[in-house]
């Protein structure tokens, strides 16, 4: 969510989901990195991203050099985006 809003040119993302998006980033690169780091608090959206960011090149690149939310522009946003589609997880 965090990306399409960003995506979008919007400028004010409600905190909640700033703190969201930086904690599925990390769990992400953490299990990307070591698959057997999955535990109890891993969300489902960080197990699939991990799955995407070691299938898809393109994610990869796209997410290179992003740490946090704070890290990424429009540009990427929609790069990130597009190596997504239609493969985003739902929140539930």
């Amino acid at each position: 969510m965090a990306l399409l809003l960003i995506d979008r040119g919007k400028t004010e993302i409600p905190p909640p989901l700033l703190v969201h998006f930086d904690d599925v980033l990390h769990q992400a690169r953490k299990l990307s990195d070591d698959p057997n780091a999955i535990s109890p608090g891993i969300t489902p959206q960080a197990v699939q991203l991990a799955n995407e960011l070691r299938v898809y090149e393109g994610l990869r690149d796209a997410l290179a050099g992003v740490n946090s939310i704070g890290d990424v522009s429009q540009a990427i946003a929609h790069q990130v985006l597009l190596n997504l589609e239609p493969r985003i997880a739902s929140q539930d």
